[in-house]
């Protein structure tokens, strides 16, 4: 397999569906493309030098310059929790707005110049710092003499004892947090389990399908090679001995409560490629379920596929367990038909 091309050079073609290959492209818009999330690692890539196609992540040196810019972009990635639910990651929910004041680390999250809810008009220790505060005590019996409050989002205090001699002794730092910061804290993770708990529910269901698909892949005599989790899906990979190759693209549920799945649906598109069998280019009628076969000039080889809804409320009992039977034979079904679309 050769070297990557040069970057700025259009000369790399991809396939992004059924009998859509596009191109010529630049490997810099490519890797910016899986980089930025809209390309698979999974996508089939090929340019002038290379044998064969390949995909973004296979290639042992497009997969190396994914590495080196992922590796270079994380310092500066800012942490959050992106809600694996959302359909679109723009658009997601619990997202922070550029405004947050939390995304400003420099920033005091809680400081309010102008009317700060927590002020005490006599001895608030979040009053401005000519005010004199009431040092925190690190002992109920010490004598405390002398004490330094520094404000930010706590209090922290440097206090001084004196020991049994009267000799000042310093002890260590004593910081003390308001308990309404406790109390928001602690309701904040009180509702964040509640959704945790929603989402794994969610998650086990898409886990099944993904599952009861390998198994009706694999019944008809591939073997499962690779698999890709994206944000929005799955793409898995099965191989057979005779070099026939069979990949599945599975969008995940997109439900958000458990009670919703039986009303959801998961798009599936499953394509069957073989470098020994060939088929009649057929684009169908724009009916949905229509098997499109399309052929390669380039590899030589032809590839059927087929894109169709997975209604989870058919294979989904009131407990939320996956029908694996039902699901195997569906897709062994289909992959034998898109095989048999293949001379």
């Amino acid at each position: 397999m050769s070297d990557l091309p040069p970057l700025d050079q259009s000369q790399a073609y991809v396939v992004v569906g059924p009998n859509d290959q596009r191109g010529p492209y630049t490997m810099e818009l490519l890797i910016s493309e899986v980089l930025a999330g809209r390309l698979s690692e999974a996508t089939p890539v090929w340019w002038p030098g290379l044998a064969d196609w390949t995909t973004m992540g296979g290639h042992p040196g497009v997969a190396g310059e994914l590495a080196r810019r992922r590796a270079v972009a994380a310092p500066a990635a800012a942490p959050g929790w992106a809600d694996p639910t959302a359909a679109q990651p723009a658009a997601d929910p619990y997202a922070q707005p550029a405004a947050d004041p939390y995304a400003q680390p420099a920033a005091d999250p809680y400081a309010q110049p102008a009317a700060d809810p927590y002020a005490q008009p006599a001895a608030d220790p979040f009053a401005a710092p000519t005010a004199e505060p009431q040092a925190p005590v690190a002992d109920a019996e010490a004598d405390v003499v002398d004490a330094e409050v520094v404000e930010i989002d706590v209090v922290e205090a440097e206090v001084v004892e004196t020991d049994m001699s009267g000799q000042a002794v310093e002890v260590d730092e004593v910081v003390v947090i308001d308990p309404a910061h406790h109390e928001a804290f602690a309701a904040l993770v009180a509702r964040s389990a509640v959704r945790a708990g929603l989402q794994s529910r969610v998650d086990a269901v898409n886990e099944q399908v993904v599952g009861a698909v390998a198994a009706a892949v694999e019944g008809q005599g591939f073997e499962f090679s690779e698999r890709v989790d994206a944000d929005r899906g799955y793409e898995l990979r099965f191989d057979a001995a005779d070099g026939d190759l069979v990949m599945v693209s599975l969008g995940k549920a997109a439900a958000i409560r458990p009670e919703d799945l039986r009303d959801d649906h998961m798009p599936i598109t499953v394509t069957y490629r073989s470098g020994s069998r060939t088929g009649t280019a057929d684009q169908g009628h724009g009916e949905h379920g229509d098997v499109v076969v399309a052929s390669d000039e380039w590899t030589g080889q032809s590839t059927s596929s087929v894109s169709l809804f997975l209604g989870l409320g058919e294979y989904l009992d009131d407990q939320l367990t996956v029908d694996g039977e039902a699901l195997v034979r569906d897709l062994g079904a289909t992959v034998a038909v898109l095989r048999s679309r293949l001379a």
